[in-house]
Parts: structure tokens; C-alpha cells; sequence
């Protein structure tokens, strides 16, 4: 009855004053029994509550969370950092959001077989719980190009469906041109299929893609078989016109990717966001020497020449230690803060298309340009 009690206060509170007034007040009351008493306003740290838990396909839930007074919003298409604490560890995962009415917003989930994170949230994430989180972050916003292709798979699809919620949003007069393509294994899987099929009745070209379909099973239109090249030129005829928004697990990506290159699409125009850890993949190739490697990181006018002590460092590892200041988050190749764009040379490690994630890929060329 007090957690109810509680989250009634909480909610009036955010509800019906400035987010800066409530930071005023309780910022000049804080004490021992108040952050013991009500530990969701009162405290230094971003907070979210758990308003509702919704189930969106078998294996697949939405949190719909209302942040403390310390939000300050985000863009679409980015994600946040959400300490989940398991077993009396804190376990740090990465999701994107989705924006909502009254200052809120939503992560969704996939549960994993193996998942620690996402296996607790499924089974211990109430309604009334509240939660530490990180502010915002990562680059893989809509940049303000006219024509565009959200091209996503599995839960890959929550930002991409972050941002065509808020262009969709937007006066008719001032939208882009959007196509989406989103893949899933069978029907049941389909993440968000009433807001999908909300999209098309309203006009725009949404297709789903099932990747448990051969071509020969497809009869309907807007439904597409496994993506390949034939299919996504079925699908998206004017594909070169567009920048390309592509989310997704690792080996979906990858696919895209080669698909996207025999199109002769401008991996420049292709804009990347992972969804699951990526796997190591080495360090510099064998027999490369960093010693006298320049590596020249464009959008910051900071150009450096790698020494021996660099050997088999990342690039990441070698900016910072060359007094570049760039700017880091995860450090496991996934949340994206570091990514960069090839513009010039070679890198191994990982990388999709022309994108590189710099806390987990190194140099693989004597001259490497790299920029935002």
C-alpha cells in the first residue's frame, strides 16, 4: 500500500510541477530518511519507474517508464543505459527508446535464452519497481535526409520505430520520404504489428519480411520472403535514392550489408546501429606494424602517428592515449558512442560497411582517415 501510495506522489509531482522545481525542492531537503523513504525523487541519480509491462509478441515486452525530474529527453533513435540489479550485482545493458506522451518513454525487450539482463526483466520487471538509468545517447538519429529506408530486423525495429513515430509526427509538408523493411522469423514474432499496421493504412510502404517463408510462400504485396538482393530491389526499387537506416543482430547486418554492396549502394548513405554485443575479431592483421601508421581523425582536425608502444591497441585505445578526445561508452562495440566512418584506409576488428567502432577495431593500413 506505501509503494502505491508512493507512486501516486510521484507521479502528481512530475505531473503538475516544473521538473526544475522539484530538483530545487528536493535537492534543499535531501536527508538519509527522505532518500530511505522515497529513494525515486529523492536522490542524485536519473530514475525511471515502471509504469506498465506490455507483452508485444511471445518473447518480447515493452517497459513503459516514467523518468525523475533529473530527464532532459533524447532524440529518437537513441538509447540509454539501464542498471539492473541481479543476484546483488549490477548488470549494465543497452536499449533504445521510444518516446511517449506526459515525459515518458518505453524500452522493449527480447527475452534471450541466455540472456542474464533481458531473462530478469522478463521475469522480475514490475510495474511500481524503479530503476537507475543513464542519460541518452548515440548518433543513430535521422540526420535530415529527404528520402529514407528503415531497414531493421527483430528487435532491431525499436529505434527505427523511434524515429518514423516522431517524423510521422511531423506536417505532412516538412516529412521525408520513408520506406520501412522489417524482418522477423515468422508472424507471431512481428514486434509492434498493430502500429505497423496502423503505418500502412495511413500510406506509408511498410513491408514485413519473414524470414521462415520461401518466395513461392509470399502471395501478398506487402509481405516479403527472406531479404536478399532481388528482394529488397522488389521491395525498395529506388534503394539508391535513399540513406538507409539498418538495425538488427549482428549476422542480419552483415547480410545486409553484401546485399547492399551488390546493389552498388553507397555504404556512405548506409547509417548502422548494433543490437547485441559484437563478437572480437582480432587485433590488427598479422605482420601490420603500428610504428609510423598515421591515423588522422578528421571531424576533430587531430591527426597522429602511431609508435611501437601502440601495437595492438585499438583505435580507441590509441586516440586517447595520443591526447585525442574522443568519446567512448560501453567499450564492447555495441552502444555506438564511438563510431566512426572510414573515409580513407583500412581497420579490422569491428566494423559494418563503412562504419567502425573504434573501442573494438584497429588500425589495418599505414594511412587511416576516420570521421563522424
Amino acid at each position: 500500500m506505501l509503494d502505491r501510495a508512493l507512486a501516486r506522489v510521484n507521479h502528481w509531482a512530475l505531473d503538475a510541477v516544473a521538473p526544475q522545481w522539484v530538483d530545487y525542492v528536493v535537492s534543499n531537503t535531501m536527508t538519509d530518511f527522505n532518500r530511505w523513504f522515497n529513494g525515486f525523487l529523492w536522490t542524485y541519480d536519473l530514475k525511471a519507474l515502471v509504469e506498465q509491462v506490455i507483452d508485444e509478441a511471445p518473447g518480447v515486452k515493452t517497459f513503459v517508464l516514467r523518468p525523475n525530474q533529473h530527464w532532459r529527453g533524447f532524440q529518437p533513435g537513441q538509447h540509454i543505459e539501464v542498471f539492473l540489479p541481479i543476484d546483488g550485482d549490477t548488470v549494465r545493458r543497452y536499449y533504445s527508446l521510444s518516446g511517449l506522451p506526459n515525459g515518458r518513454f518505453s524500452i522493449t525487450v527480447k527475452q534471450a535464452k541466455t540472456g542474464k539482463a533481458s531473462n530478469w526483466m522478463h521475469e522480475h520487471l514490475r510495474a511500481g519497481m524503479s530503476l537507475k538509468v543513464g542519460h541518452p545517447q548515440g548518433r543513430f538519429c535521422h540526420q535530415g535526409q529527404a528520402k529514407l529506408l528503415f531497414l531493421c530486423a527483430g528487435s532491431g525495429i525499436t529505434p527505427c520505430h523511434s524515429m518514423v513515430s516522431a517524423l510521422l509526427a511531423q506536417p505532412e509538408s516538412e516529412r521525408p520520404d520513408i520506406q520501412l523493411i522489417a524482418q522477423f522469423r515468422k508472424p507471431s514474432d512481428v514486434i509492434f504489428m498493430q502500429t505497423l499496421q496502423q503505418w500502412a493504412q495511413d500510406g506509408l510502404k511498410v513491408t514485413t519480411a519473414l524470414s521462415s517463408l520461401s518466395a513461392d510462400e509470399v502471395s501478398l504485396p506487402d509481405v516479403s520472403s527472406r531479404l536478399d538482393t532481388r528482394q529488397l530491389q522488389k521491395h525498395c526499387p529506388d534503394l539508391l535514392d535513399r540513406d538507409i537506416y539498418l538495425c538488427g543482430p549482428t549476422g542480419f547486418m552483415n547480410e545486409m550489408i553484401t546485399h547492399l554492396q551488390a546493389l552498388n549502394v553507397d555504404l556512405g548513405r548506409v547509417h548502422t546501429e548494433r543490437f547485441m554485443l559484437a563478437e572480437p575479431d582480432g587485433a590488427s592483421p598479422e605482420g601490420f606494424e603500428a610504428a609510423g601508421a598515421e591515423v588522422f581523425f578528421q571531424h576533430l582536425g587531430a591527426r597522429i602517428t602511431l609508435t611501437a608502444e601502440d601495437q595492438g591497441k585499438t583505435l580507441l585505445q590509441v586516440g586517447l592515449d595520443h591526447g585525442v578526445m574522443l568519446e567512448s561508452g560501453c567499450c564492447q562495440g555495441m552502444c555506438g558512442t564511438c563510431k566512426l566512418t572510414v573515409q580513407e584506409g583500412q581497420v579490422s576488428g569491428n566494423s559494418l560497411g563503412k562504419a567502425v567502432y573504434l573501442c573494438t577495431a584497429y588500425p589495418a593500413s599505414r594511412s587511416l582517415v576516420l570521421d563522424a
